[in-house]
C-alpha cells in the first residue's frame, strides 16, 4: 500500500506554468517589467537552482532579501519555498546596527539586496548577491541567467516554516514571527471567502514587502488563485490614486492603513472620482476615523475594515456590503479564527466588555524564531494568542478595535484611548491627521499630548483645536497639549510612530498653556 502524505504542500507556480502559463502574474510598476505564470515560474526555479548549487542552500536554510518593494520579493519567496528554505524579508528603513542584529538571529546562508543598501550590511561575512531593479547585468539576473531551472519543490508538510517576518529591531532582541505553510494556507483561504479573491482578480500593493500586510495582504494570496500582483516600489498619492481610477489597469482589490487612504481622499480630483473596478479597498492596522469611512462612501466605496497583526494576520473582516450596517467594527471573525476578549489573566470577559483581543487557530504563529521567552509571554496559559489591543465584541459577535493597550493612559482614574480623541480631530476639516499619546503629569498621573497635522493651505490655531475638542470630548480627555507639526512621523507602512512622538513631548513640553480640568 502506498505512504500517505499528510497536509502536503503543493507548488502553485509550477501547476499554473503548466496550465495556463501565459496568464498575467506579476507587475513591476517602476520598471515596467510584467511576467506571466510561466515566466515567473521559470525565473523561480532558475534562482531556487542557483541558490542550491551556488550557496548551498538546503530544506530550513534562511535567505534573507534586503530590497525595495519588486516582483523579485516573490520570485525570491517561492524560489526558497521550491528548495523548503525559509524567506527573510528585511526592512531597509533599519539602522545598520539593528538590521545586523536580525541578520545575525536569522543566520541566513545568503542575502540578496539592493546595491543601496550594501553599506547596512557592513562587514557581516554573509555570502550576497546584489540586485538592481530592472538592470539584466546586475548579479542576481547574471544569477538567474546562468542555471537552468532544475528544482523540483520537496514533499514539505504544512507546519514547516516558510517565512520569518521581524515585528522589531531598533530596540532589545530582534522577533521573527514563525509563518508557516499552514498559516499561509489559512490567509489563502480567506483571501477568496472573505475578500473574494479570484482567478482574473488584479491586487495593487504599495505596503513595504518587510511587513506583513504587505507580503501576504491580497499579495501572496493572488497568486494561488490566478490573480496579478501590481508592486508598486514606494508609496506614491498621485500614482496610487491614478492606478486605482484607471478601468483599463482595472485594480480590483489593494489594501492599506488609514494614512493611505486619508492622503488619497485630500486630493482635489476625489471628490469627483469613480473606482471602476475596485471591489474591495482593505483598512487596518490601526484604528480607523469615522470621518474617513464617511468620505470613502460618498464616493460611492465602502472601505473593509479588517483586523490582523503580524502574528496572526487573518482574524477578521468587514465586507463592503455590511460596511454601513457595522460602521466603525473590524467585523466578524473570519472563518477558522476563535477571538475572545480577555482579562488580564486570560479569562473570558462578557459580550459588550472591553479587554484584551485574544486569537486562536490554524492562522496563528507557533511563536517566535529562537525566542522562547517570548513565545510563552506571547500566549495565555491555555493558548490564546495575546495581541495587546484592546477591543470589544457585541452580541452578535461583532468586533470593535479600540485602541492599543500600550498607547492607552490612565488620567485621574479614568482610562482614555487615544483614537477616541484622534477621531474627534481628525474630523476637523482642516485637519490632516492627528496622534496623541499619554505623557506624565503630577497632579493627574497621565495626561493627553496632541500632535496636529493640517492639511496643506489650511489655517487652525492649537487654541481652536482645543475649543473645539471641549465641545466634544468629557474634559478628561481633552489633551493638556498640544502641537501643530509639519508632519507627523510615520512607518512604512504609514502607521504613525508614537514612541517617537513620545521622545519629541520629553523634549518640548512648553507648546501651549495647559487645558483646565
Amino acid at each position: 500500500m502506498p505512504a500517505i502524505v499528510k497536509d502536503s504542500v503543493y507548488d502553485w507556480l509550477a501547476w499554473y506554468a503548466e496550465f495556463d502559463p501565459q496568464r498575467l502574474a506579476a507587475v513591476d510598476l517602476a520598471t515596467r517589467r510584467q511576467f506571466s505564470f510561466g515566466e515567473l515560474n521559470d525565473r523561480a526555479t532558475r534562482l531556487a537552482t542557483a541558490l542550491r548549487d551556488g550557496f548551498g542552500v538546503e530544506a530550513g536554510d534562511r535567505v534573507a532579501f534586503l530590497a525595495r518593494n519588486s516582483t523579485d520579493h516573490f520570485e525570491s519567496l517561492f524560489a526558497c519555498w521550491k528548495l523548503g528554505a525559509i524567506f527573510v524579508p528585511l526592512s531597509w528603513r533599519l539602522a545598520s546596527p539593528a538590521l545586523l542584529a536580525l541578520l545575525r538571529d536569522a543566520d541566513p546562508r545568503v542575502v540578496i539586496h539592493d546595491r543601496d543598501f550594501a553599506g547596512l550590511l557592513g562587514a557581516e561575512p554573509t555570502a550576497r548577491v546584489e540586485r538592481r531593479d530592472g538592470a539584466a547585468d546586475c548579479p542576481y539576473e547574471r544569477l538567474i541567467a546562468a542555471h537552468d531551472a532544475r528544482v523540483r519543490m520537496p514533499d514539505t508538510q504544512f507546519d514547516t516554516t516558510t517565512m520569518l517576518i521581524y515585528t522589531a529591531g531598533t530596540t532589545g532582541r530582534p522577533k521573527g514571527v514563525i509563518y508557516t505553510h499552514r498559516m499561509i494556507h489559512n490567509i489563502t483561504l480567506h483571501a477568496a471567502l472573505h475578500a473574494r479573491l479570484r482567478a482574473h482578480s488584479r491586487t495593487l500593493t504599495f505596503s513595504p514587502l518587510f511587513h506583513s500586510a504587505g507580503m501576504n495582504a491580497l499579495t501572496t494570496p493572488a497568486f494561488h488563485y490566478g490573480g496579478a500582483v501590481f508592486v508598486m516600489r514606494e508609496w506614491d498619492t498621485e500614482e496610487c490614486f491614478a492606478l486605482l481610477t484607471d478601468p483599463e489597469v482595472g485594480i480590483t482589490h489593494t489594501v492599506g492603513v488609514p494614512t493611505t487612504y486619508i492622503l488619497l481622499s485630500q486630493l482635489p480630483q476625489f471628490e469627483t472620482a469613480t473606482f471602476p473596478s475596485l471591489e474591495v479597498a482593505a483598512v487596518g492596522a490601526a484604528p480607523v476615523p469615522h470621518h474617513l469611512l464617511e468620505a470613502w462612501d460618498r464616493r460611492g466605496l465602502q472601505l473593509s475594515q479588517s483586523y490582523g497583526l503580524t502574528e496572526a494576520f487573518s482574524v477578521s473582516f468587514c465586507p463592503p456590503e455590511r460596511a454601513h450596517e457595522k460602521l466603525g467594527s473590524a467585523g466578524h471573525a473570519l472563518m477558522h479564527v476563535e477571538v475572545r476578549i480577555g482579562d488580564p489573566q486570560g479569562q473570558e470577559q462578557p459580550r459588550g466588555e472591553r479587554g484584551e483581543i485574544q486569537v486562536r487557530g490554524p492562522g496563528v504563529t507557533p511563536g517566535y524564531w529562537r525566542n522562547p521567552q517570548a513565545t510563552a509571554a506571547a500566549f495565555t496559559e491555555d493558548g490564546w494568542l495575546r495581541s495587546g489591543d484592546v477591543g470589544l465584541m457585541t452580541g452578535d459577535g461583532t468586533i470593535f478595535v479600540i485602541d492599543r493597550i500600550k498607547d492607552m493612559y490612565i488620567s485621574g482614574g479614568e482610562n482614555v484611548y487615544p483614537a477616541e480623541i484622534e477621531d474627534v480631530i481628525d474630523s476637523f476639516d482642516e485637519v490632516s491627521q492627528s496622534a496623541v499619546v499619554g505623557v506624565a503629569d503630577p497632579r493627574w498621573g497621565e495626561v493627553g499630548s496632541a500632535f496636529v497635522q493640517l492639511r496643506e493651505g489650511q489655517s487652525l490655531s492649537e487654541a481652536q483645536i482645543l475649543q473645539r475638542c471641549e465641545e466634544r470630548l468629557a474634559r478628561f480627555k481633552v489633551p493638556r497639549y498640544l502641537c501643530l507639526v509639519a508632519r507627523l512621523p510615520l512607518s512604512p507602512q504609514g502607521k504613525v510612530l508614537k514612541h517617537e512622538l513620545r521622545e519629541m513631548n520629553a523634549h518640548a513640553r512648553y507648546w501651549n498653556a495647559p487645558v483646565p480640568l
